[in-house]
């Protein structure tokens, strides 16, 4: 964490963050809201990462493919969602 440029000691924060966004998100009635948040968490590291000036596929998108199979998770488990964002197939 020092690398990147946060104090020492925030890391525990973080994590306590990160787990109670995870409390959010694994209850289906809040599970959009912890995903949200969670996709600011992902934003963060992606900054972090991309100031530090570390690999763009192994670093700086890791947080994005985090978010994208969060996301399809979420899709695939909560109706609503795919309701929403449903998956269509072309005419032919």
């Amino acid at each position: 964490m020092l690398e990147l440029g946060y104090r020492a000691g925030i890391g525990f924060w973080i994590g306590v963050l990160e787990t109670l966004i995870l409390a959010l998100y694994l209850v289906p009635s809040t599970a959009v809201l912890g995903a949200v948040l969670f996709m600011g968490v992902f934003g963060d590291a992606i900054a972090s990462h991309l100031r530090h000036g570390d690999p763009v596929l192994s670093h700086d998108l890791f947080g994005v493919y985090l978010g994208v199979i969060m996301w399809a998770g979420l899709w695939l488990r909560d109706p609503a969602l795919r309701a929403v964002f449903p998956v269509r197939r072309a005419r032919t």
